[in-house]
């Protein structure tokens, strides 16, 4: 007899293998200076909380980094940069609410939301853009 596949486990095995894939082009070095250069002014207004401040960032750079990932086939297969962004706009504009939430919650004055919430969408969309690179890179290396 055959052996019974569950088509969920087999799609989550597939998308962890792809995810360990893309991992291999992430240097934490390179989201470090990143954190840095985005985020240097707003972790001087929270100064307790500088080191937890930056593991965040770290950690919505991953997830920004993977969602971009995921994406990469479509560029391989002709689909343009901005085109494969608008089909993960939805969960993109959930993680940068969250992402920008979060760095409400530590304060912020007035003044800099504007500039905070400008920022926030840029570093996650650069780490989306070198996550859709990356894949891509990937794909074209035929290193699926």
């Amino acid at each position: 007899m055959g052996v019974v596949m569950d088509f969920k486990e087999k799609q989550r095995h597939k998308q962890l293998d792809s995810e360990r894939r893309a991992l291999q082009d992430l240097s934490f070095t390179k989201i470090e200076q990143a954190v840095h250069d985005y985020f240097d002014s707003y972790l001087v207004l929270v100064p307790a909380a500088v080191k937890t401040g930056k593991e965040m960032c770290a950690e919505y750079a991953l997830e920004s980094f993977l969602l971009g990932s995921s994406m990469g086939r479509f560029g391989f297969y002709g689909e343009e940069k901005i085109a494969a962004f608008k089909r993960c706009k939805i969960e993109f504009y959930g993680l940068f609410d969250d992402f920008y939430d979060f760095w409400l919650f530590w304060g912020a004055d007035q003044q800099s939301l504007d500039d905070l919430q400008d920022t926030c969408r840029k570093y996650l969309f650069n780490w989306w853009s070198e996550g859709f690179d990356a894949s891509l890179k990937r794909w074209r290396l035929k290193l699926r």
